[in-house]
């Protein structure tokens, strides 16, 4: 364990000095490819109004401007530092892909999707209709799909055990099932990155947690990854602190929600996981229930959603709900680890 945990802390210093010497780059480059926010009233769609109060609890007066690209340092890094520091194992090496696929899958979401077409008022609406993300999931589950199906070729990935007493085959059906339940954790991290702050600070607390339980349960080899993605998000999260110097978008967070949905299925930790994560499910689950409210009973459950934006709404600073949840996850998160020792 000592052996691993030194490796690995190394790891983490040679990452976080990268990032540091990457970020500021980074940061320089997404202003002179006018790679940033830039939020405007929009009229929404099926007759929902307009995006007014969300202008306002975002104070796109001030943040518009703000680079929205900065998951690059995530998605760049993370693979290239891996593949130059860690023995690649096959199960590594499928879970590197799925970073890089699913990082370019965020890149074009906000490189086109939202920076390309800002200026496009209707095009703006149709993103907000509940066919246009449906059709954005049904890609990234078909993505998931292939990702999947890369590990289930490995053979290293054979059953999936809850704590030793529950195995289930891998078989396509699982497979198809875990696509569809890793592209919800990877729309649950997706939907995290909404304030300063919050998504990184989620997820900094999240790596430690796995960190920690696979060392004690003796599981080593995803250890130094976990370490090289603590050193990005480390740095990252300093760049995040009020007023966040850039925002992370689809390239850093749907690497993240992949990531740590792969390592809890292939470490037989799926129920610690969940509970890990579990803010971050509750974010999704307060988006889709408002989405689906709202096409099927025209109402709405909260003033705006995900629901760290309804509490903005109704009077708490962006500050205050970002320690709130970074609070509640390391709170799950010892349960989590707790769970994952039984």
């Amino acid at each position: 364990m000592l052996g691993i945990l030194k490796s690995g802390l190394e790891d983490l210093f040679i990452t976080t000095f990268a990032s540091i010497l990457f970020a500021p780059i980074m940061i320089s480059l997404l202003y002179k490819f006018n790679q940033v926010s830039g939020i405007k009233k929009t009229n929404l769609a099926e007759g929902k109004g307009t995006n007014a109060l969300f202008l306002r609890i975002m104070n796109t007066q001030k943040t518009n401007g703000t680079p929205n690209m900065g998951g690059l340092l995530i998605w760049i890094l993370v693979p290239l530092i891996s593949y130059l520091l860690l023995d690649i194992t096959p199960v590594i090496k499928v879970l590197l892909i799925g970073f890089i696929i699913f990082g370019f899958w965020g890149f074009i979401d906000v490189a086109i999707f939202t920076n390309g077409f800002k200026n496009n008022e209707k095009f703006r609406a149709f993103q907000e209709t509940f066919w246009w993300r449906f059709l954005k999931l049904t890609v990234a589950i078909l993505l998931n799909l292939f990702v999947m199906f890369l590990l289930y070729k490995t053979e290293d990935f054979t059953t999936l055990t809850f704590f030793e007493m529950l195995s289930i085959s891998i078989t396509p059906i699982v497979i198809v099932i875990l696509s569809v339940v890793g592209q919800f954790a990877i729309y649950s991290a997706e939907l995290s990155d909404g304030l300063d702050g919050l998504m990184v600070g989620m997820f900094t607390i999240i790596d430690v947690a796995f960190s920690v339980l696979l060392l004690i349960q003796g599981k080593y080899e995803f250890i130094p990854l976990l370490m090289i993605i603590l050193g990005v998000l480390v740095v990252d999260l300093y760049f995040n602190i009020p007023p966040a110097r850039f925002w992370n978008g689809g390239p850093g967070a749907m690497p993240l929600g992949f990531a740590f949905f792969f390592i809890g299925i292939v470490t037989d930790n799926l129920i610690p996981y969940f509970i890990i994560t579990g803010i971050t499910w509750l974010i999704m689950f307060s988006s889709m229930i408002q989405l689906v409210s709202w096409k099927f009973f025209k109402k709405r459950v909260f003033k705006i959603a995900p629901i760290h934006h309804h509490f903005q709404a109704i009077g708490w600073p962006q500050y205050k709900i970002v320690m709130r949840f970074c609070l509640f996850t390391a709170f799950v998160s010892v349960i989590g680890v707790y769970i994952g020792l039984l």
